[in-house]
């Protein structure tokens, strides 16, 4: 189509493929396919590659911070920090750790304003030379596996502090509730003792106000 010939001459330098996208809707918070298409100035994604609307754009300028961890129910996901609508975050998520470094580094360069390609390039080639190395040794063997793990284990440590933290927060918080138990309770039992105090009275008989 004439339009796609066009779009592709406007977006030479760019990085694109599928990603899930947390959105909201009329049943709550949701996660949806999306087709991503990242220039030098935005990220544009749309309902799928032949689509010619697109469902909305993020403005490369616009990004403040790209935090490699999102949501912690979703796997190979990371956030965009944005001054968009007041600060909006973006939730994203790839379909393995490959694919979400590359996503990675390609936002990266898009926002120092380097080639988008040649980032991705870069990092492709250097993760396939590590992984295709063969090893003399199991000691060798077991180096390149590490290596090749390294960013999905950072991400993980990533994701278990956040966990770590929303843990002490409930603590905090579970811990702040049984006080305002124990005070309402306090509270209802010295309501008790002034009802039967005045309930005596009232029935005329003889009260050790001291007791009271």
């Amino acid at each position: 189509r004439e339009w796609e010939s066009e779009r592709e001459t406007m977006l030479d330098d760019v990085h694109r493929g599928w990603l899930e996208k947390e959105g909201g809707g009329v049943f709550g918070r949701s996660w949806q396919s999306r087709y991503f298409v990242l220039s030098s100035t935005s990220l544009t994604y749309f309902e799928d590659e032949a689509a010619r609307d697109s469902k909305g754009e993020i403005d490369v300028a616009s990004i403040t911070r790209i935090e490699p961890s999102a949501p912690l129910d979703k796997p190979y996901c990371f956030s965009l920090h944005t001054t968009h609508k007041g600060g909006k975050t973006y939730h994203l998520a790839a379909a393995d750790v490959h694919q979400k470094e590359q996503w990675l580094h390609a936002l990266a360069a898009a926002r120092r304003g380097d080639s988008i390609v040649e980032a991705v390039a870069s990092f492709s080639s250097s993760s396939s030379a590590t992984s295709d190395e063969s090893a003399p040794s199991l000691s060798s063997s077991s180096s390149s596996s590490s290596s090749a793990s390294a960013s999905e284990s950072t991400s993980s440590s990533i994701e278990i502090d956040l966990l770590r933290r929303r843990v002490a927060l409930l603590e905090s918080s579970r811990d702040t509730l049984t006080k305002q138990v124990e005070e309402s309770a306090k509270h209802a039992a010295l309501f008790d003792s002034v009802r039967t105090w005045i309930e005596e009275a009232l029935a005329g008989r003889t009260i050790d106000v001291n007791a009271h």
